[in-house]
């Protein structure tokens, strides 16, 4: 479905206002903080007229890609959040190159409907940032730009990401290209706790040694919660039952772009089955239905695992607990899936429907990729998350910025740096778990995206959520509350239904 048609400006707002949700708390800047490991890169033409294609050996090896409209060196990007200050080192190594950032702001909430009225203006931004809700809804709503003329997805930049970006194949084009996958969720846990109740087993070890699966992680939950009433094996977040569904190998929602279909596994014997074990959780007690942020939900030593994405959760809860030893572990293998499953995240751009700078747009991402696998910026992103100490770059006396982070000193005039307090290191072994999460070839685990959260904001809050009551949630209800997932699925199936079928019509004619 190559984008050439111009988009109706009233059809296209009134289908934003009406389903498009807001932006997600999932899709963040991709800062180039070399302690989260999560960067951007480098490399482009300094013309701003050459090919995106040809610009570096690594783009256009196969011949198969053409040259990128561009109208100069300015690239316009529309988010929530400025490039030029959030992203400062990607854009400084665009500028390298001869190219700026123009910053169209808007807001988390009006993200969505200011893109539309953009692009239906004819005044479309060239870069946007990936939200879950960017595929399928967005990609189904023509507000962007396949990229498959333009960029050669077997190049080295972005061979390693082949197989990631495929998975956002829609009616055989690809309009969102993936730098960066991101960890998904995991259950972080306090392991001082564990030691301080005289509990021998160790999460982490048990995964180390192959042996981290359902019925373990149940094992050790219920081993805590026989301490005492107030005690808690898990407390689910807004993710609640999918990762452990990805974890069986069939996602509760798959958008299969390239044969244009999109399959509700809702009535899958995979998904019915850990829906079933989730059930028997709450049902026996193991689950703390109390949302808390992640710095606050281990505190009282009462919960043990609480479901969190790994960057943001783990993070936060290591700052807010320096006293104790805060680890994480996958989500647990499911003993009877062929492969080890695991839930993935993913972060890069799009370029919207009638960008004007599609080769800027494109200079920009392979910056971003090319930083990425960058082996000196990985190295110094290891250092950094393991140092025991890390200090702000500004010298706090004569005011030079230093890039190493572990320097203690200031090299310019002596001064001691100042403290970054608000960080704890992360062991060697858990930082290789946090790489292996992030590895898009990665030989441990099998990445899987469940696309439930792409579709409009009334599914996702059945999914999340359910009703104003709380009835019907699909993925939370028995892993909360112990409701029936039987019952869930057959009065909610065909509700499920009804909001996936325009999406298939839509897919089907793309």
């Amino acid at each position: 479905m190559k984008l050439s048609k111009k988009i109706l400006c009233g059809v296209l707002c009134a289908s934003m206002a009406a389903s498009m949700m807001t932006a997600c708390s999932n899709s963040t800047p991709a800062t180039s903080d070399a302690g989260s490991g999560t960067s951007n890169s480098a490399d482009a033409s300094n013309s701003g007229t050459s090919s995106a294609a040809t610009s570096d050996s690594s783009s256009g090896s196969s011949g198969n890609v053409i040259e990128a409209p561009s109208n100069g060196t300015v690239l316009k990007w529309c988010g929530y959040y400025d490039l030029n200050t959030n992203d400062k080192e990607m854009v400084d190594k665009f500028a390298d190159e001869g190219y700026s950032v123009e910053y169209i702001s808007t807001t988390s909430s009006e993200y969505f409907e200011k893109l539309a009225q953009l692009i239906a203006s004819s005044d479309s931004p060239d870069l946007v940032s990936y939200e879950w809700v960017s595929f399928p809804h967005g990609v189904s709503k023509n507000l962007y730009t396949p990229m498959d003329d333009y960029i050669d997805f077997d190049s080295p930049t972005w061979s390693g990401m082949k197989d990631t970006i495929e998975n956002f194949n829609y009616g055989g084009k690809h309009y969102y290209v993936p730098y960066q996958m991101r960890s998904g969720v995991v259950l972080i846990y306090n392991a001082t706790a564990l030691e301080d109740e005289g509990i021998s087993t160790d999460p982490f070890e048990l995964y180390q040694k192959g042996e981290w699966t359902w019925q373990t992680w149940k094992d050790v939950m219920v081993e805590w919660c026989n301490l005492g009433d107030d005690y808690y094996g898990i407390m689910p977040t807004g993710f609640v039952a999918m990762p452990f569904i990805v974890s069986t190998g069939t996602p509760l929602i798959d958008v299969d772009g390239e044969n244009k279909q999109i399959i509700n596994n809702m009535k899958d014997a995979n998904v019915q089955r850990c829906q079933d074990f989730l059930q028997e959780l709450a049902k026996e007690g193991l689950v703390n239905a109390e949302y808390k942020n992640p710095n606050e939900c281990l505190l009282d030593g009462k919960t043990l695992f609480a479901e969190f994405g790994l960057d943001w959760g783990f993070s936060s809860a290591q700052v807010a607990m320096k006293d104790s030893e805060i680890k994480y572990v996958p989500i647990p293998r499911d003993e009877k899936a062929d492969k080890y499953y695991m839930n993935s995240d993913t972060f890069g751009y799009l370029v919207p429907a009638g960008a004007q700078n599609i080769k800027a747009a494109i200079k920009y991402m392979e910056i971003c990729r090319l930083n990425e696998i960058d082996p000196e910026r990985m190295e110094k992103a290891r250092i950094e998350a393991t140092a025991e100490e890390l200090y702000y770059p500004k010298c706090p006396e004569c005011k030079v910025t230093t890039a190493d982070k572990t320097i203690k000193i200031c090299p310019n005039c002596g001064a001691e740096r100042k403290l970054n307090s608000n960080r704890a290191a992360m062991s060697e072994e858990l930082y290789d778990l946090a790489q292996e999460l992030k590895n898009p070839t990665s030989e441990q685990f099998t990445f899987l995206f469940d696309d439930c959260f792409g579709f409009s904001s009334d599914l996702t809050k059945m999914l999340q959520e359910g009703d104003s009551e709380g009835a019907g949630c699909i993925l939370g209800g028995p892993f909360k509350t112990g409701e029936s997932y039987t019952a869930l699925r057959d009065s909610y199936f065909g509700t499920v239904e009804a909001y996936l079928e325009p999406y298939r019509a839509l897919l089907q004619n793309s």
